[in-house]
């Protein structure tokens, strides 16, 4: 059975995870995007996670630098050794933080986490095994990390090197082709992170007889949020973390 920490308690609300924190009002993925995140009332917060060009875990979405400098840096991230991003001002004092750095400020508050692997250029196995080597710091008892990705090769790659964490399988419109809900299955992960638009009845209620975790994404509507609740997911993620817990708390009282 999974940590109970992932699971949503009965008769109460889904689990709100803070998307790249909050967006819109504080630099994604940054340490005050999660700070706010947890002050707006969230249980946890979703981060993306890629290798840099030394060979460090940073918490970061995009493949390239492009968006987050308004243009004035192209340069890919696996290219770039991390004192370099370190100096990358992203608005508000804000800069670019390694994994591990996030991973002991989420420590310090018993908060959830949901890690996101992106996929680097290059072999999954040697970014599953990075991933790997930066959860093995954390203590086997203290269960409040789950490892997401979209990429099925990784999470496969990461059970095979044994992680003892959840793993989840992120999936959008675009694989719909693919079967998803039953590529979680055939993967072995214990969760499965659909996009808020995949979120047919039948299908959580399958997932759910299967005992898998369901985590949906990225829900910032609150009529869209309420429904979700009434099927009975276990997690949000969503941009605006206090208004969507909000919601869903007025619709289970």
């Amino acid at each position: 059975m999974w940590p109970s920490r992932f699971l949503r308690p009965p008769g109460a609300p889904p689990r709100i995870y803070g998307h790249r924190g909050v967006r819109g009002t504080i630099p994604e993925n940054t340490l005050a995007a999660f700070e706010q995140a947890i002050y707006e009332g969230a249980d946890g917060i979703e981060l993306d996670t890629r290798l840099c060009g030394s060979g460090e875990l940073v918490v970061f979405h995009d493949p390239d630098l492009a968006r987050v400098t308004g243009g004035q840096d192209n340069r890919w991230v696996h290219l770039v050794p991390y004192h370099e991003l370190a100096r990358i001002e992203l608005g508000q004092n804000q800069r670019i933080p390694r994994l591990a750095e996030v991973l002991a400020w989420a420590r310090g508050r018993r908060i959830l986490v949901n890690v996101e692997v992106k996929g680097n250029p290059g072999p999954h196995l040697r970014l599953a095994r990075a991933v790997q080597r930066a959860l093995a710091a954390v203590p086997q008892g203290e269960r409040y990390l789950q490892v997401s990705s979209f990429h099925p090769q990784i999470l496969v790659a990461l059970r095979a090197l044994g992680c003892p964490l959840l793993l989840g399988f992120l999936f959008h419109e675009g694989q719909r082709r693919w079967h998803p809900w039953q590529v979680g299955s055939v993967v072995g992960v214990g969760a499965l992170h659909p996009e808020r638009t995949m979120c047919f009845p039948w299908a959580i209620q399958h997932a759910q007889a299967a005992r898998k975790i369901i985590n949906v994404w990225t829900v910032n509507d609150e009529r869209e949020a309420r429904d979700l609740a009434a099927l009975g997911v276990d997690g949000l993620i969503t941009d605006q973390p206090g208004r969507i817990r909000n919601a869903v708390e007025r619709s289970t009282r």
